[in-house]
Formats: C-alpha cells, structure tokens, sequence
C-alpha cells in the first residue's frame, strides 16, 4: 500500500498517485478562484474524493475473493459462497465507480467558464456518464487529449466487461457458477474463475491472473483519464 496525502488514506500500489496529485492542485489552480468556491468545484469535490475511496474498496474486495479462492480444504459452503459473491460484486461495483466518479469529477471540472463552459445543470449531472462527457467535449478544442482517452476507454473490450459485470450483479442477478464432478476418475482441471454466459454476460473462464490482468487495466484506464484532465486544466 502508499500513502496518498490528497485522501490521507493509504492506497493499492497500482493506483497513480502522482498523477491523481498533479491532477488536484490543477483543478485547485482553475476552480477556486481568488478562494471563492465555484459550483464547479462542489460538484468537483465530492466526485474526486471518492476516486480514490472507490478504487481502494474494490482492490480490497478483489484481494478477499482471491484469498477465499485460494483457501485450502474441501469446496465452499454456503457461508464461503456469499463472502465470495459480495467480494466479486464489490470489485465490479466500486471498479467501475471509480470511473464514473472520475468522469463526473472531469464534467464538472469542464463546466467551468475558463476550462470549456459546459452547462452542467442537475440535468446534466443527473445523465453523466463516459459516453455523455466525450458527446459533450468533442466540440471543445482544450479537451482534445480527453477526448482521445474517452475514445479509447469506451472501445476498450476490458471497460465492456467491467460495465457488463457490475450490471449483472447488480441489476439482475448473480453470476452463474459452474460446477464440474466426475464418476470413477479424477476430477477435471478447472481454473478458479469458471461461470456460465448469462443474456447480458460472456462466458468467464478464467485465472486469477487474468483478473489481476483486468485490475491493472483499470489503474491504466484511471491514470490516462487524469493526465488527459490536468491537460484540460492546463488549457485553462
């Protein structure tokens, strides 16, 4: 873990801290002029604070699932089965949030008249998402490097998979677990991330390693998003 002074809070050593810094004192510089405190820094404020909080929580829930799979013994109870569950969701949950807080934190940022002057009314706060802020900055020459990074992570097939599994769990149901038996030979090899395709999930056979894979993307996926946004600010 790093201690990140922005949040007093000790962070994943993945997440970029130097960026998320740098980020910061960018958004203090245009948003807080004159140590007046703008709309766009109260709608700011409360969408960075939790980039870091969201990012944490969901490296520690990927951290407590891939323990309790790694767990000697004979295979999970129902207890064992629900602690794996709500880690698995609180990964996706608060993986994704953390872009999403991102984004937002990015919108309000770019509503502010010296940045892009986005209107960003309960409305537009209310429908923020990725793809609403890359609609909404295209136009804006100061938010080209943004625009690119919003590009590249809605193309990105690792932020369909993050978007379809946070969906899944949390608006419709469970992912289905497979379960495989034999009779009369050994058990057949099975890799620890195993489930069914779903109506609104893919298929997910997979080792602990491919999802470490998947967590190191979302640092990457978050670190371009800050560095595309300092350059917006800078613009200012």
């Amino acid at each position: 873990m790093t201690y990140c002074a922005e949040y007093c809070l000790e962070v994943p050593d993945d997440f970029p801290v130097v960026e998320l810094t740098v980020f910061m004192a960018e958004a203090r510089r245009v948003l807080i002029p004159s140590g007046n405190t703008s709309t766009a820094w109260q709608e700011f404020g409360g969408a960075s604070n939790l980039i870091g909080w969201r990012y944490r929580a969901s490296s520690d829930a990927w951290l407590e699932h891939r323990r309790s799979i790694e767990m000697p013994g004979g295979g999970p109870n129902h207890e064992d089965l629900y602690l794996q569950e709500r880690s698995l969701f609180l990964m996706f949950s608060a993986g994704v949030a953390c872009i999403e807080s991102t984004t937002y934190a990015l919108a309000a940022a770019a509503s502010h008249p010296q940045v892009c002057g986005l209107t960003f009314s309960p409305k537009e706060q209310r429908a923020c998402s990725a793809a609403r802020l890359l609609t909404w900055l295209t136009p804006h020459a100061k938010a080209t490097e943004l625009v690119t990074t919003l590009q590249r992570l809605l193309a990105a097939p690792e932020w369909t998979l993050w978007v379809e599994l946070r969906n899944r769990m949390t608006h419709r149901s469970n992912l289905p677990r497979r379960h495989f038996a034999s009779v009369g030979g050994p058990p057949p090899q099975v890799r620890p991330l195993n489930y069914a395709p779903t109506s609104s999930t893919p298929e997910i056979d997979a080792d602990l390693a491919d999802w470490d894979t998947l967590r190191m993307w979302l640092a990457h996926a978050l670190r371009d998003l800050l560095v595309s946004g300092t350059s917006m600010l800078r613009g200012a």
